[in-house]
């Protein structure tokens, strides 16, 4: 339903509807920003970003094409390259090498609440999992199994092929499986 109602206020947009532009932008701030947070910890940049994604689409709405096929997709990818942009450049500024920024699931754990003694077993043991995980590992992880994105979704995002994708899922799952045998999970 959240897609359908984006693409519509998408072409509304297109169309002048300052009203549309302002739903989308409410709509998406706080998803954007915490996506952004699993990038970098500088909360200034990931508002920078978010600012300069949304002025770029006012700005030249009268030359964007017909509306993505999924708006939530291309604003995550939109910010995910403004922040490596972004992040390469003050690495270049400051003199400093810099790779891919890494993919921090954590967070999405640690937000949550957790009741009881059971909820915290559980947390702990999320998080062993997850620091096991190498940074793409966890992206696809967070991508498929939390966002629940499909994989052309996810393909996009990550910037690999189909077959590529269902290969690194396959081997985080593969990984967890040999790290935490079912049988160890019993209980949780």
């Amino acid at each position: 339903m959240q897609g359908e109602e984006s693409t519509i206020k998408w072409k509304q947009f297109l169309l002048g509807d300052d009203n549309a532009y302002c739903w989308l932008y409410n709509e998406y701030i706080q998803i954007l920003f915490r996506y952004g947070s699993r990038f970098t910890s500088d909360v200034e940049l990931i508002k920078d970003c978010i600012q300069d994604i949304f002025t770029a689409l006012y700005k030249n709405r009268n030359r964007l094409g017909p509306p993505p096929s999924n708006v939530k997709v291309y604003l995550l990818v939109s910010l995910k390259n403004n922040l490596i942009r972004a992040l390469h450049k003050s690495a270049r500024y400051n003199h400093v090498g810099l790779e891919m920024p890494s993919f921090l699931l954590e967070s999405t754990v640690k937000d949550q609440l957790f009741d009881n003694e059971s909820d915290r077993n559980r947390q702990s043991l999320i998080e062993k999992i997850l620091l096991a995980l190498p940074p793409r590992q966890k992206e696809i992880i967070y991508y498929r199994y939390i966002q629940e994105f499909d994989f052309d979704e996810i393909c996009t995002l990550m910037q690999l092929n189909y077959q590529s994708a269902q290969n690194l899922l396959q081997r985080a799952i593969k990984k967890i499986r040999e790290l935490f045998p079912p049988e160890t999970l019993h209980g949780y």
